[in-house]
């Protein structure tokens, strides 16, 4: 196991947490001491600990303590190291935090960002690169990189595709924090709850999604991103396929509708 370069208290192994319950787990940034801020051995620990959930149906993600994340570490020691990492690797290879968000797309789990306390810069990367997210009354949202004189490299991008363009650019444009009610109205979150709520609310929503058939969510999480980029034709046609393809590759999925015309009730139906 690769040794900590970082000059924090916390040993490699434990920079992410996972907690496995079955069918979904809870990873969980543990790197309190600075804020979560995303340093080359956590984000390496990262990328492993979402191999290790690699067959989870959902999969929650925190932070300990008072942050959520407060982005990449930008000390001149990581920053070395990030360089050092990209130059090594060559000219095809993604930014090592570029990376990170291309492995949880890529990731069967539908992605629940848990937001407790502060998401800046990388940090809000990571909740418009989750899929869903619950925010802490708590939470701070920022992108704080023109006040560095800089671009925000990750979470511009990924907020101009995520949420309305105005509200990106107050974002982009202003490095202001927007508080977990300002999160809500610009759609950056689903649900705004208390603190003491927040990973009790988390968990329940992965339970619902979990209850679901494995196949239809992981297919159902690519078509989320491909159809994106899709006319409202090309994403018709593509959809078509996908029904096509659950019928033929998971025949337990599909025969949902029987069953429901039966009067059997899977899991998000009434009564």
């Amino acid at each position: 196991m690769p040794q900590s370069n970082d000059r924090s208290v916390t040993p490699y192994d434990e920079l992410v947490l996972v907690d496995d319950r079955g069918d979904y787990a809870v990873l969980t940034i543990n790197r309190p001491e600075k804020r979560n801020a995303i340093s080359v051995d956590a984000m390496k620990r990262l990328r492993e600990a979402l191999a290790e959930v690699a067959d989870k149906k959902v999969v929650v993600l925190t932070g300990t303590g008072s942050s959520f994340c407060a982005g990449v570490d930008l000390t001149a020691e990581n920053v070395g190291r990030m360089e050092e990492f990209t130059q090594s690797s060559g000219t095809q290879v993604l930014h090592p935090w570029t990376q990170v968000q291309a492995d949880i797309r890529a990731h069967r789990a539908v992605f629940i960002a848990a937001v407790n306390g502060y998401a800046l810069g990388g940090g809000s990367t990571l909740i418009n690169t989750c899929e869903l997210a619950i925010a802490a009354e708590s939470a701070q949202i920022a992108m704080p990189e023109q006040g560095f004189g800089s671009w925000p490299m990750q979470a511009g991008p990924a907020s101009i595709k995520r949420i309305a363009p105005k509200h990106a650019a107050e974002l982009i444009f202003t490095a202001r924090r927007a508080d977990a009610q300002t999160a809500f109205r610009m759609a950056l979150v689903n649900k705004v709850v208390p603190d003491a709520e927040l990973l009790n609310e988390a968990i329940a929503l992965a339970e619902h999604i979990a209850a679901f058939n494995a196949f239809s969510l992981d297919i159902s999480k690519r078509a989320y991103h491909r159809v994106q980029s899709m006319t409202w034709d090309e994403a018709q046609d593509y959809s078509s396929l996908i029904i096509t393809s659950i019928r033929a590759q998971a025949p337990e999925a599909a025969q949902g509708v029987t069953k429901f015309l039966a009067g059997e009730r899977g899991p998000g139906q009434g009564r």
